[in-house]
């Protein structure tokens, strides 16, 4: 003999499960909105020079998302600010155990991947930059995103040879892509191929004119180059002295995400 069931009671089963997985998913969406805005105060009190109150906004994010890569590598980068200021290097090393957290979330976050890669070159270890911008590449062969990053380690280390054929070999993958283009532009501008930067920047910003930087600098590239008498147009093969190796590769600031 089988245990009699109870029909109704069966059945009512059925929308109960049915509001507890909409109750669920409620409430997964309500923790994703309050980590997004903890994170955005986060990211604006960074702005404003209030680290203390940007980490605390970070780990309210976290609390309430445990696997919100972005908040991880907010945080990261704020201890990051502090350690470098400070040179603190406990502060240093959690903020390389958060950027590694992020990506452990997130295998294809590229500002923690660059802030990781800036972190190890700061700290001495330029070879594990390397290898850790390589081993991300190696994982993504049709992305374009490691390949810019590891065209501006080259790019910074003086070699705008090898950036270069990177950036060509990206513009394979996808020739409209507005970061490969963008990351060529700067290449070409450090190696004073002006005409060929400026055709790259043009290119970049028809695609997202969204680009304050980009047209500042394609301003600028087109009044310098307006005043060679070799130069015709964006294609042409006007030069000048090299522009100054860029900034240091990599970056501290938290960005905000949703």
């Amino acid at each position: 003999m089988f245990p009699t069931i109870n029909p109704s009671l069966r059945y009512a089963s059925i929308p109960l499960v049915a509001a507890l997985v909409i109750l669920n998913l409620l409430l997964a969406t309500g923790c994703k909105l309050g980590a997004n805005r903890h994170n955005a105060i986060g990211c604006q009190a960074y702005n404003q020079g209030q680290i203390t109150t940007a980490i605390a906004e970070f780990n309210k994010a976290i609390e309430m998302n445990p696997n919100d890569a972005d908040a991880i590598y907010n945080l990261g980068a704020s201890y990051y600010a502090i350690g470098k200021q400070t040179k603190n290097l406990q502060t240093t090393q959690s903020a390389e155990q958060l950027y590694r957290r992020a990506i452990s979330i997130d295998d294809q976050h590229q500002d923690a991947h660059r802030s990781l890669a800036a972190l190890l070159i700061e700290t001495g270890q330029e070879q594990y930059a390397f290898d850790l911008i390589n081993s991300w590449k190696n994982r993504y062969p049709a992305s374009t995103e490691p390949v810019v990053e590891l065209a501006k380690l080259y790019q910074e280390y003086g070699d705008n040879s090898r950036a270069t054929d990177l950036l060509v070999d990206a513009l394979k993958i996808n020739p409209n892509d507005v970061q490969v283009l963008a990351a060529m532009g700067s290449v070409r501008e450090a190696q004073g191929q002006f005409a060929l930067a400026l055709d790259s920047y043009i290119r970049a910003l028809q695609i997202d004119s969204k680009q304050p930087q980009l047209a500042a600098k394609v301003s600028s590239l087109q009044n310098q180059l307006a005043q060679l008498p070799s130069y015709n147009s964006p294609t042409g093969s006007a030069t000048k002295t090299a522009t100054p190796a860029p900034a240091r590769y990599g970056s501290t600031t938290p960005y905000q995400n949703f």
